[in-house]
């Protein structure tokens, strides 16, 4: 049997937490009661209403929800203890709504399009943008993840794959018509093409 052992300023914390917890238990339970009576009321209003046919104010099933989930919040704080660590990636569930503003900032990155290649690009198509890249040292090898690296500014990780897809259909093309050659797989690997010997 493992023994979780806590420091004692971490424990006078827990002590004082579990106080707070048991003094306030019948404030804490009857403020939840009281908010959840009062939605609940407004439900059964809203569905006598209807059932009625008259017109009624309809309070939408998620406001109730956040209401409950603030009011529960308030009744207990977090308490961290910096001995026990959290996972890293942790299922997050509940029912308060995202903050949009947070959502915003951490998309910030722009999303992928094939069409929007860096400045010094302007006015080519992606294969002459990726035949430019390649004549840079026509020795050179390049993976599908260097070309997006040279063509493409930063955008969201997340739409990495779409960025491969759209690059790997390209150079499909690009190496039927003999512009680029692949010389290997696992990953594809790819370098500027040999231009075809003029009969004599």
């Amino acid at each position: 049997m493992s023994y979780l052992v806590l420091k004692d300023e971490t424990r006078q914390q827990l002590e004082q937490e579990r106080a707070r917890l048991i003094n306030d238990h019948a404030k804490i339970v009857s403020d939840i009661e009281a908010s959840v009576s009062a939605k609940l009321d407004q439900t059964l209003k809203t569905l006598n209403a209807l059932l009625n046919e008259a017109p009624v104010e309809v309070v939408p099933a998620d406001e109730i929800v956040e209401a409950v989930s603030e009011l529960l919040e308030q009744a207990e704080p977090p308490v961290k203890s910096p001995q026990i660590r959290e996972p890293k990636a942790t299922r997050k569930t509940g029912t308060k709504k995202a903050n949009p503003e947070v959502k915003e900032t951490s998309n910030s990155a722009q999303a992928f399009d094939a069409k929007q290649l860096k400045r010094k690009f302007k006015g080519k198509s992606l294969i002459e943008a990726i035949v430019q890249i390649l004549q840079q040292d026509a020795e050179q090898v390049y993976t599908i993840d260097d070309l997006i690296a040279g063509l493409y500014d930063k955008f969201d990780e997340a739409e990495m794959p779409r960025a491969r897809k759209t690059l790997g259909a390209t150079l499909m093309h690009a190496t039927r018509a003999g512009t680029v050659e692949r010389v290997g797989d696992k990953p594809s690997r790819f370098k500027l093409g040999q231009p075809a010997a003029l009969p004599a």
